[in-house]
């Protein structure tokens, strides 16, 4: 009997181990930013920025893929790799890639809760500059920041 017991007790280890070294989600993270937002992680493909406590479709949020973020004052800074669909012929099958040929950067200002999406690299730093933040701001790895 005791040694079934031992048995049982080492499996369990052995499957808490393999589960939570394997198991989903073991990537998946978040981090805060400013004005109650975060960096979320849920897959590979889909880390994205939005309020900690949830949104809408009238909260201002950075879609997936957020690649770089920073932060300056009152706004979030972020470069994004566009997705797009895996199987674009296939109607049941709504997972996204990343699309290499797709770069843009987004500026998102927490505190009034608005966000200007998908510029090329000139027209971001034109913005940069009218919103008053630095153009040399250097934008961070999600993993990293």
């Amino acid at each position: 009997m005791k040694q079934l017991l031992k048995l049982l007790f080492i499996s369990v280890l052995f499957l808490q181990t393999i589960i939570s070294c394997f198991g989903p989600g073991v990537q998946d993270f978040s981090t805060d930013l400013t004005g109650n937002y975060a960096i979320f992680r849920n897959s590979a493909h889909e880390i994205k920025i939005t309020p900690k406590d949830g949104w809408n479709d009238k909260t201002a949020i950075i879609p997936s893929k957020v690649l770089k973020v920073n932060v300056y004052e009152n706004f979030i800074i972020a470069e994004r790799q566009g997705l797009k669909k895996r199987s674009p012929n296939d109607s049941l099958d709504s997972y996204e890639i990343p699309d290499e040929k797709v770069r843009d950067y987004w500026i998102l200002n927490t505190s009034k809760n608005y966000v200007i999406g998908n510029l090329k690299f000139n027209t971001f730093q034109k913005k940069l500059d009218s919103l008053s933040i630095p153009k040399d701001i250097k934008l961070i790895d999600v993993y990293s920041y």
